[in-house]
């Protein structure tokens, strides 16, 4: 006899789950933002991840708009988790004023960071940080601040 589970349970807002929102998708997801330092220990990212029932949102694509908790993201990537019941949504958090154009994301630029500032930013800059914030340094052939 085969077992039938209540998957709302495991994304009960009782618990840890929040409302998300795509298009006309509403559901609850598991939204996790674990930090990791790269680049030698110059950046600290935050990866922003959602678990979700792949029935609701298992069909989003890349550039999908999405909204989780009030807050607008971009679906980077959808994987399955285990048996496919659940899926992982890997997220970009896009800055406040913004929202995903669902189809077209390369339309986004620097300015679309949430947690970063730049002044004339050109291609080949780099991030540092000096201690407070992060500010771009300028490229070898003159570019940047």
């Amino acid at each position: 006899m085969a077992f039938t589970e209540d998957l709302d349970l495991f994304l009960s807002t009782d618990e840890m789950a929040v409302p998300a929102v795509s298009g006309a998708i509403t559901g609850n997801v598991i939204l996790d933002m674990p930090s990791e330092t790269v680049a030698g220990g110059i950046v600290i990212t935050t990866e922003y991840m959602a678990t979700a029932k792949t029935s609701d949102f298992g069909g989003l694509l890349y550039g999908d708009p999405i909204t989780v908790n009030g807050i607008n993201y971009q679906v980077r990537d959808v994987m399955l988790i285990d048996d496919g019941s659940f899926c992982q949504l890997v997220l970009s958090k896009l800055a406040p004023p913004a929202t995903a154009p669902g189809g077209q994301p390369r339309e986004f630029g620097l300015q679309d960071l949430a947690d970063v500032s730049l002044t004339d930013p050109q291609q080949g800059d780099m991030l540092i940080s000096d201690g407070t914030d992060f500010v771009n340094t300028p490229t070898v052939d003159g570019g940047g601040a």
